[in-house]
């Protein structure tokens, strides 16, 4: 993601769907970018997160920030909650200024990623998951229908690597917000159908992410 970015370092970029500031991390980290802004429609998301100076919940499909404010925007993870994706990222584009850089990221149609989302959390979660996830091409398609230019598109296979499967067990039933009583043996097989497995004594579980940018 923040290789489609391209942020200098005093870039001003917005975080849309920040959750608990991962991206913003990781681009600090790199030294990546100047301040970070983080939009979540969760106010319990974004509680946790201290990478931001500043932290906004709003509608994604009505963002509080004057037009060209930015000089990149970002959103990985998010759009397939969302029903008019067409409308979030022609507000990602208007915030943007012109020549900003705004890049789209998420799991891939099609994949285990996707079929675990959509199945096995839809089903032992509470709230449910029916995501609504796009390929390359769909995925450019409506960055280009928004108003972005030269649209760039890529798909990625990204490793979550754990120390252990009891790891990547704990961290999915936080991050999915499994009931507690999912056994163990039903989000085992759900994972191997993902791909988890053991190598280099790690463990690794294969997430199919497409990503798109383009320019505002």
């Amino acid at each position: 993601m923040l290789e489609c970015l391209r942020l200098s370092a005093d870039t001003r970029w917005l975080d849309l769907g920040a959750g608990g500031g991962f991206l913003a991390e990781a681009a600090r980290e790199e030294g990546q970018g100047g301040a970070a802004v983080g939009c979540d429609e969760s106010e319990a998301f974004l509680a946790g997160a201290s990478v931001y100076g500043l932290r906004a919940v709003a509608d994604y499909r009505r963002l509080p920030f004057a037009d060209a404010g930015f000089g990149a925007a970002a959103c990985l993870a998010a759009l397939h909650h969302v029903e008019d994706p067409l409308l979030v990222v022609g507000e990602m584009l208007r915030v943007t200024a012109p020549g900003g850089t705004v890049a789209v990221g998420d799991v891939r149609r099609g994949s285990p990623a996707a079929e675990f989302l959509n199945v096995f959390v839809d089903e032992h979660t509470d709230l449910g998951h029916r995501g609504r996830f796009y390929d390359v091409d769909g995925f450019a398609e409506i960055v280009e229908r928004a108003g972005g230019r030269d649209a760039r598109g890529t798909a990625h296979r990204v490793p979550w690597t754990f120390g252990g499967r009891g790891d990547a067990r704990r961290f999915c039933r936080d991050l999915f917000g499994l009931r507690p009583g999912t056994p163990n043996g039903e989000l085992d097989r759900a994972l191997d159908g993902v791909g988890l497995a053991e190598s280099d004594d790690a463990w690794t579980l294969p997430w199919d992410m497409v990503f798109v940018s383009a320019r505002a």
